[in-house]
């Protein structure tokens, strides 16, 4: 198995999973304006939704995840040249991959329970105001919070770490990277009620998605990139 073709094929497949899930929420649930309504008309519309519904947040809950393997052979390709960068790379790109699909799992588990509960036929007031209760619970922590908030932070520093890994080989597309981690980072603010992040955010984030998929591309050709079959000797050396 090569890395540098695995580690190229994820970067690709990565930004390319995620927006066909989004775009199929868009469709299918009108994600993310839905999650303005009031919770009760999210949970009856997530009843409502059929299995491409809940495929489409899996699809996505996978592809986070798919993050994990791509920093761990970002470090080991360039561990060589440069192990701090490459061991913070590994590093926040994990957390950030594991936190991202913490915040999505709960629309694969959490959420179809609730929204059982909440639509069952003999569903009380108090029943309902209870399982509103937690998906609004559950939104704040695991969506703004950990999902989000963290995500950002850590997605942005992933993206400087593995920026100046490859500055000397993509110049270009490492200040880029800087750039659009920037504009990530900026989500964070939100919970701070600074106004307009959001949308620097979004910005940022399609751009990430478009010079992630340049990335690998690029890792994929090979040309400049350390190439390396063996990751423990990579590691030892």
């Amino acid at each position: 198995m090569n890395t540098r073709l695995v580690t190229g094929g994820l970067l690709v497949a990565v930004p390319l999973a995620l927006v066909a899930g989004f775009s199929g929420l868009q469709m299918v649930f009108e994600y993310p304006d839905i999650l303005r309504h009031p919770a009760g008309e999210v949970l009856t519309r997530f009843a409502a939704g059929g299995a491409d519904l809940h495929a489409y947040w899996y699809l996505m809950f996978v592809a986070a995840l798919a993050l994990v393997p791509a920093s761990i052979g970002l470090a080991l390709m360039h561990w060589k040249a440069n192990p701090v960068a490459a061991a913070m790379t590994g590093a926040f790109g994990t957390l950030a991959a594991l936190v991202q699909a913490l915040g999505l799992l709960r629309w694969t588990v959490l959420v179809p329970s609730l929204a059982a509960a909440y639509t069952a036929p003999g569903a009380t007031e108090l029943d309902k105001a209870l399982a509103a209760s937690a998906f609004d619970t559950a939104n704040l922590y695991l969506g703004m919070g950990v999902g989000e908030h963290m995500g950002y932070l850590l997605t942005a520093a992933f993206t400087v770490a593995l920026a100046v890994l490859i500055v000397r080989q993509w110049a270009v597309m490492a200040w880029v990277g800087v750039a659009l981690a920037i504009g990530v980072a900026a989500g964070a603010l939100e919970v701070f009620g600074v106004g307009g992040v959001s949308a620097i955010n979004a910005i940022a984030y399609m751009g990430w998605s478009a010079w992630a998929v340049v990335l690998g591309i690029l890792y994929i050709r090979g040309k400049g990139v350390p190439v390396v079959n063996n990751p423990a000797a990579a590691v030892a050396a």
